[in-house]
């Protein structure tokens, strides 16, 4: 929503009955106590910020990300109908086992790299603030 202000373009007399003030006594204690039970204190409310664990999981699984993990689930899969299929005696290659460890070690390490990297850059701009 947009604010719509307009006490700085309006004469001093309309703004002090707007507000049930008066320009030279202020407001009383028994009116300062009303507003702040009505409107709480007079203090700026923090911006909601991400969980870190969101931040740490779209990390993890966002992007590019995803396409790696798809492609670990797909050597898993692929290595489990191999040892399915292999009768007794036969040798099962290892070959999609070792390929879907590697995706996702690689997509996890990135993913922990990135979250640090991130929240690197967000302790920047905090500092700027």
């Amino acid at each position: 929503k947009e604010l719509k202000l307009d006490e700085h373009k309006i004469e001093l007399n309309e703004l002090f009955g707007r507000y049930g003030t008066d320009p030279v006594r202020g407001l009383t204690d028994a009116q300062a106590a009303e507003r702040r039970h009505e409107e709480g204190l007079n203090r700026l409310t923090p911006p909601k910020t991400t969980p870190e664990w969101i931040k740490f999981c779209s990390q993890l699984f966002g992007g590019f990300s995803t396409l790696l993990w798809i492609g670990a689930i797909l050597c898993f899969i692929a290595y489990g109908v191999q040892v399915s299929q292999a009768g007794e005696d036969d040798e099962i290659p290892q070959d999609n086992l070792y390929l879907g460890v590697v995706l996702a070690a690689v997509v996890i390490i990135t993913g922990v790299f990135s979250y640090f990297q991130e929240g690197r850059a967000a302790n920047i701009m905090k500092s700027f603030a």
